[in-house]
């Protein structure tokens, strides 16, 4: 796993909730890089712990986000997951050229079997390594978190829930859709004084960051609907974790995020600010709407179970391990 000061809210969690789920012929040893992925110097030192640390593996997984770890590693004995290749579309010149090579080339061509978190996330792999379709699989995540349902009375002034400050998430045009509505806008992520400022021109705003999990799971029951319009994702885990809870959900009608959301989400143009408004106001004012998606919600999650995606990821250990010898 990356480096302790680079861990999101997602990645580590989703296979911390693997590993503890893995079949008993399976033994996991969890490895962290000591070395945080800034600069030069510190991604080689990195690169040679993981080779010094995982030489008597039969498997070796770097399970995302500091793909560049595999470069020292054995190909026949290495698997590599890709979350997403946001960080690409975001780069240009020579800055996009470097992430795609360290990033995504070189690692590539080190694993002997590729994974990924979505179709969509497959395939916005695929446009970047061109290899066989058939060399990546797709796991999807799995709830990762103890979310426990919490029954909650809709507020007056309901608190709508953002996962996530990146641009994709799309927080600034979601502030500037609900200008004006009574609602509160609770922005989970750092977000500059400028930003915040300018976001507080259109909407109340509530800025937290840095939440435990506890914390992250009472944002979620503090919250009447998580908002999660984001133009782009790997996967979703935000989504599956208000429903998990209770809470209606809005999110984006393009895939992965319609996929993970199925039937229990209200889904819109994330692009259009009137498309987003209107879901808001139509969950305000629509009870019965609320309550028919958050049961659909709760039977959502149950595709998503931690047995279901370690079992997939035991399947491609044990195929390795036995290509290996």
């Amino acid at each position: 796993m990356r480096a302790s000061k680079e861990r999101g809210f997602s990645i580590e969690a989703v296979f911390d909730t693997i590993v503890a789920h893995l079949p008993k012929d399976i033994s996991p040893t969890l490895a962290m890089s000591p070395y945080p992925s800034v600069g030069v110097l510190p991604r080689i030192m990195a690169i040679i712990h993981a080779w010094r640390t995982t030489r008597k593996a039969a498997v070796i997984h770097m399970t995302g986000d500091a793909h560049f770890l595999t470069l020292l590693l054995p190909r026949k004995r290495t698997v590599l997951t890709v979350h997403d290749c946001e960080f690409l579309d975001r780069s240009r010149g020579l800055k996009r050229f470097i992430l795609w090579l360290i990033w995504i080339r070189l690692p590539g061509q080190k694993a002997a079997a590729i994974t990924t978190v979505s179709e969509a996330g497959k395939a916005q792999l695929l446009r970047w390594l061109k290899i066989d379709p058939a060399q990546v699989e797709v796991i999807e995540n799995p709830l990762s978190k103890v979310m426990p349902r919490v029954e909650k009375p809709f507020a007056a002034k309901p608190r709508l829930l953002m996962i996530g400050t990146a641009p994709h998430k799309n927080v600034d045009r979601v502030a500037e859709a609900v200008a004006g509505l009574p609602v509160v806008l609770e922005v989970i992520g750092r977000l500059p004084e400028d930003r915040l400022a300018r976001l507080r021109q259109y909407v109340e705003v509530i800025s937290r960051h840095d939440l435990t999990d506890a914390e992250l799971a009472a944002a979620y029951a503090e919250a009447d609907i998580l908002v999660f319009p984001s133009l782009s994702e790997g996967f979703g885990l935000p989504i599956l974790e208000a429903q998990a809870v209770g809470r209606p959900v809005i999110t984006s009608n393009r895939s992965p995020m319609s996929d993970v959301a199925g039937d229990a989400a209200l889904t819109v143009n994330p692009e259009d600010r009137a498309a987003i408004r209107a879901a808001v106001e139509q969950l305000i004012t629509d009870a019965p709407l609320r309550a028919r998606l958050v049961e659909a919600g709760f039977e959502n999650v149950t595709r998503f179970t931690p047995q279901r995606a370690a079992e997939a990821y035991a399947a491609i250990y044990r195929r390795v391990a036995q290509e290996a010898k």
